[in-house]
């Protein structure tokens, strides 16, 4: 009876997919009817809908004004399913949704703003299966992707160019707070992509595209002011001059930060156990952040030339060792410069190199037990430190690469692409001092530098060699097949080989179906294998690299010009999963391990209702059963997932947006002792923003109002927080720009 019920457990998704076909079809042709009587206008029969057309690629060809005139319907709807819109995400190269070998989701510069959104961290919040959490230990974003967490797990781009950071080997601990005035849009792959770009590209990827010289046509000055004492400047500008394209972005912002309290700390466990009294909880975390941005971008006939500059400083929220403090500091620098070309030689060969350099750059001060803590030494006698358990560490990565793709087009409609990667990654500029000797934990008088003879991380040179081969090849008009292959060889720790295989089938007007299949990785990030000499963590440098193995089917179906619809089911096959395992022995310490695998399967469905331009309803919903190799829940991720908004532009001097975001319950870590804490309770906020403009001409005053309802929340925290991480319940922001 009981493999019984596992089987049906098993089999839900299939049930939940079969149900939502039914009254996804029951829907459509009731719809089809409604809409069908509201279109008997001769305008409407006249205006063709873009939303009704068979995708590009299958179209018989048609003269100019008409295509422009689809491409402007296009832009101004922004489509979600589109069939003719086009990303460049999936395969390099500028494909059809309905054609991309991926399950893509698509956040443009209208749906960004109308929804109030200010950091690119919020925006992510809007796409099916996303969730974002707040890390206790330094404060940056951890996202809930399909039934894992870590943003390690997500590469992140910018205009192609990889900002995940080799330390940690994810990008939200700079990216989380990127603005979104010069965002053009957002394309998001759910699923992996290292056949096409390798580490990190796990559990999605993502690409911020920013606005170029055309899209801006001068400068937009902006300028806001929201809870926490919450100040934004931006300055955006973009112009041609002659045959040189030069746009950019100047962004700084700065924040005191959400002040939630914490009730109990790691040190008040220690307190009760020592009898001493150094906690400072109940106390408030400590969020503060200010944050400078500077992004240029040329481009000159085939030529372009991308910088950008990211000075960051911020408190850990909680810290390492989960104790409230006073005094932590983590300051980020980052600066990237990347030259490329692009030239097609007759009609049929593209050639595509780029060079790159990166270097990120950390200070980490951290304070991670307060003013007279007590602890034990590695011989177990009690010390104590009046000026609280500090360290002082300072690293600097950098990066030197080189790409040459090239596309080769072998016959009609099929393209042939191949490419060669190589990248040089150096940690180097180590210090570390610290108040204690790292060796015996004894307290020291003051801090002293113990960069030579106990380094925090190893001084190292990590070099990649990578080539990928990808075959796109339109079968028939209505059947494309996508096969690649990427192979990526590291120094230090062996070589990954990623397969992908896509077929796509427009098997009705209007409809595609999708079946996917992808293998992915996940490299060992440098702090995983190199960190050493601390009280909290310890590195391991015989790690495997996380793979993941998924298995994908996406139906898309475009009723009629108001309503489409997607619905996708997802398998997740993961293993050597990389995390903490304690030493043991009485020791604080622990240690990065290959912990074992996971299986997650889930079901994703998007729709959207356009009513009339600018007037929608969007949602989605996910369920996902993420499992260990043991069959228990896998912690700190929801089953179900949701996102529900209405945009109203019914007067063209006021947008009115709401939407609102739902997460079911979370499970607790297995070592949590159930006895004390129960899941997680779901929860649901809501958001309103209202943009007026117009005035002044180009003149645009838009205020937002974040959890509107003021509800009461938490992230998941660890054992030592009983009450979890607290998050802000009703804020607001108030923003004024002005375009020259």
């Amino acid at each position: 009876m009981a493999s019984l019920l596992q089987f049906e457990k098993r089999l839900l998704p299939f049930h939940l997919l079969k149900f939502f076909m039914r009254m996804t079809y029951i829907f459509f042709n009731s719809f089809a009817i409604y809409a069908g009587e509201k279109e008997i206008s001769p305008a409407s029969i006249d205006a063709p809908s873009p939303l009704a057309q068979t995708p590009s690629s299958f179209r018989k060809p048609q003269n100019h004004r008409t295509e422009t005139s689809v491409t402007e319907a296009l832009s101004t709807e922004a489509l979600w399913f589109g069939f003719s819109e086009e990303v460049s995400i999936a395969n390099r190269h500028k494909t059809p949704i309905n054609k991309a070998p991926g399950i893509i989701t698509v956040l443009t510069a209208d749906e960004i703003k109308h929804q109030g959104y200010r950091t690119f961290a919020e925006i992510l919040r809007a796409v099916p299966g996303f969730e974002i959490l707040k890390d206790a230990s330094f404060g940056a974003v951890s996202p809930a992707v399909r039934g894992l967490t870590g943003s390690e797990k997500i590469r992140v781009m910018l205009n192609g160019h990889l900002v995940n950071t080799p330390l940690s080997g994810g990008a939200f601990t700079r990216f989380d707070d990127f603005p979104v005035e010069n965002i053009k849009k957002i394309e998001i792959i759910r699923g992996p992509g290292s056949a096409v770009y390798g580490e990190n590209a796990f559990l999605a990827v993502i690409n911020i595209i920013t606005k170029d010289a055309r899209d801006i046509d001068g400068v937009r000055v902006s300028s806001g002011y929201g809870s926490f004492d919450t100040y934004e400047e931006n300055v955006v500008f973009g112009k041609t001059y002659g045959k040189i394209d030069i746009s950019g972005l100047a962004h700084y912002r700065q924040t005191t930060g959400f002040h939630g309290i914490v009730e109990s700390d790691y040190q008040t466990v220690l307190d009760k156990e020592l009898n001493t009294s150094a906690s400072q909880a109940p106390g408030r975390v400590q969020d503060e952040r200010q944050q400078f941005t500077l992004n240029l971008k040329m481009v000159y006939k085939d030529f372009y030339v991308e910088g950008m500059y990211l000075n960051k400083d911020k408190e850990p929220f909680i810290g390492p060792q989960f104790a409230l403090t006073d005094e932590s500091d983590i300051a980020n620098n980052y600066v990237f410069g990347e030259i490329g070309y692009k030239k097609t030689f007759e009609e049929k060969f593209t050639l595509k190199p780029r060079l790159y350099y990166d270097q990120f750059d950390d200070n980490f001060f951290i304070k991670s037990l307060p003013d007279g803590a007590t602890i034990q030494n590695t011989l177990g006698n009690l010390v104590t430190f009046p000026d609280g358990f500090i360290g002082n560490g300072k690293v600097s990565e950098k990066v030197v690469g080189t790409e040459i793709p090239f596309d080769y087009a072998l016959f009609d409609n099929n393209l042939l692409t191949i490419g060669f990667e190589y990248r040089l990654i150096n940690q180097t500029n180590i210090d570390y001092l610290t108040n204690f000797n790292p060796k015996t934990r004894d307290p020291l008088p003051q801090l002293q530098d113990f960069s030579d003879e106990f380094p925090f991380l190893k001084e190292v040179t990590r070099r990649i060699w990578s080539l990928y081969l990808q075959d796109a090849w339109d079968i028939t008009d209505t059947v494309n097949l996508t096969l690649g292959i990427r192979h990526d060889q590291y120094s230090d720790f062996g070589d990954a080989t990623s397969p992908r295989s896509a077929i796509t089938w427009a098997f009705m007007k209007n409809a595609s179906l999708k079946v996917l299949y992808g293998k992915a990785f996940r490299a060992p990030s440098f702090e995983e294998m190199y960190i050493s000499e601390q009280p909290a963590i310890e590195g391991n440098e015989n790690l495997d690299p996380e793979t993941i193995r998924t298995y994908e089917v996406g139906l898309s179906y475009q009723a009629n010009k108001y309503y489409a619809c997607s619905v996708n089911y997802f398998y997740n096959d993961i293993e050597d999963l990389i995390g903490l395992r304690s030493l043991g022995n009485k020791s604080s310490t622990s240690q990065f391990e290959n912990l074992g695998d996971a299986h997650v399967q889930g079901i994703e469905i998007e729709g959207r209702v356009n009513i009339t331009k600018r007037n929608y309803l969007l949602m989605n919903y996910t369920y996902q059963n993420p499992e260990d190799n043991r069959g228990d829940n896998l912690p700190f991720v929801a089953k179900h997932y949701g996102n529900f908004g209405i945009n109203t532009h019914l007067w063209k001097y006021v947008n009115t947006n709401l939407s609102a975001f739902f997460s079911g319950n979370r499970s607790r870590d297995n070592d949590d002792p159930d006895e004390k804490r129960d899941d997680l309770p779901s929860y649901a906020l809501l958001n309103l923003s209202i943009i007026a403009k117009k005035f002044f001409k180009t003149m645009e005053v838009q205020g937002t109002v974040f959890n509107l309802l003021d509800k009461d929340y938490s992230d998941p925290g660890p054992v030592v927080i009983p009450d979890d991480l607290p998050r802000p319940g009703r804020t607001f922001f108030v923003g004024l720009s002005y375009q020259f």
